[in-house]
């Protein structure tokens, strides 16, 4: 459904590019396809987006808090726990 709509571009490799609505995605999509497991992507592009996706809240967050204060990793990863573990409820 989203793959229809103009900006979007999909992880999945099951989503066909004849979804997408202009040649420019379809091609970028056929090239996810052929790329195969050779494709990475980063935490927040595979996360739920109320952990990884949502600006201040969950990983965002606590990795902006960090950044500031550098301090303390453990916290830091114990926190990311705690958030990924509410937005994978």
């Amino acid at each position: 459904m989203w793959a229809k709509l103009p900006g979007y571009l999909s992880p999945n490799r099951n989503v066909s590019p004849d979804n997408y609505p202009s040649e420019l995605t379809k091609q970028l999509a056929q090239t996810i396809i052929s790329a195969g497991e050779t494709v990475r992507y980063d935490m927040s592009d595979l996360a739920p987006s109320a952990f990884g996706g949502t600006d201040g809240k969950g990983e965002w967050k606590v990795l902006q808090d960090f950044l500031r204060d550098p301090s303390d990793a453990k916290a830091a990863a114990k926190a990311l726990e705690t958030e990924a573990a509410k937005a994978w409820k």
